[in-house]
């Protein structure tokens, strides 16, 4: 039998939430250097990753075609 895990898709949610925040402090601090720029939208990146592979996640634990007989 196998057991959903939603514990994945949280931590893919939380860790997705901490590079877009960082992403953002970085491109609202340091404007005016490249560098600093280049790294925020390579974080962006990064989140949006996170959040596509926790809405996968999500999906195939909680497809209806996986359906989950309960213990009797």
């Amino acid at each position: 039998m196998k057991q959903k895990r939603i514990e994945n898709v949280v931590l893919l949610k939380v860790i997705g939430v901490c590079e877009l925040a960082a992403a953002i402090a970085m491109i609202y601090f340091f404007t005016d250097e490249v560098p600093a720029v280049i790294g925020g939208v390579i974080l962006l990146g990064f989140s949006a990753n996170s959040f596509y592979k926790a809405h996968k996640s999500y999906k195939l634990d909680y497809s209806p075609n996986n359906k989950i007989e309960p213990d009797e």
